[in-house]
């Protein structure tokens, strides 16, 4: 009976990965992604050393196959904001609902955590290469164009890398101001709302420019 033991055999393979992301989930909120071992995620998920190998590369790997799963409903979540919002807007709001306190932690852990390694950073720049077409893609359909312009792609593409590089600072200031600490979106969504807010007023950064500024608020 090929088909039904075939089924129970991916039934288990689905609820071990599972096993392994919500244990991996769990440690990096707990003690941080960086002072998290694979034989620390391995433990928590009753699997051996192994067995995590079998389903992933590395940390690193893990975190971007969730991002990767997130970016459907991310892009769900922005077909579903208000047509006349602002494109930037839109996306913040989708945006939040990965980030926030409820949302799933994937997304902000995989920013949030230094990336080492090049294969690590190969594997980033791809993932938010997607991210973008997809954000660009659907922007578009939001607005309707059906057959965009030239003019038309370049806003979409330049829309949406401007929404992960917001991401991607976000992530930079999270690091540096936090050094060390485990994720808490509590703390990450406020500077991806700042970041946010530089993309719709980034204002003018000239030598000498804080300094007139704190005359003129004088």
């Amino acid at each position: 009976m090929p088909g039904p033991t075939r089924g129970r055999r991916d039934r288990k393979k689905d609820e071990t990965r599972q096993a392994l992301r919500e244990a991996a989930h769990r440690l990096f909120a707990e003690k941080g992604y960086s002072r998290t071992t694979i034989d620390d995620i391995a433990e928590a998920a009753d699997v051996s050393r192994r067995t995590f190998f079998r389903y992933y590369d590395s940390k690193d790997d893990l975190l971007r196959t969730d991002v990767a799963d997130l970016l459907p409903v991310m892009l769900a979540a922005l077909r579903r904001r208000p047509a006349e919002e602002p494109p930037l807007a839109a996306i913040l709001s989708a945006l939040r609902t990965l980030i926030g306190p409820d949302g799933p932690p994937a997304l902000a852990e995989s920013l949030a955590s230094p990336v080492g390694g090049l294969r690590a950073r190969i594997s980033l720049i791809r993932l938010l290469a997607d991210w973008e077409q997809g954000i660009a893609d659907t922007l578009l359909a939001r607005a309707g164009i059906d057959s965009p312009t030239d003019s038309d792609l370049l806003r979409a593409t330049v829309t949406a890398c401007a929404a992960t590089s917001a991401l991607r600072a976000s992530a930079q200031t999270y690091r540096s101001r936090y050094r060390g600490a485990g994720l808490e979106t509590s703390r990450l969504l406020p500077i991806l709302e700042q970041a946010f807010a530089v993309l719709l007023d980034p204002g003018v950064l000239t030598p000498g420019q804080a300094g007139r500024d704190a005359s003129g608020a004088a």
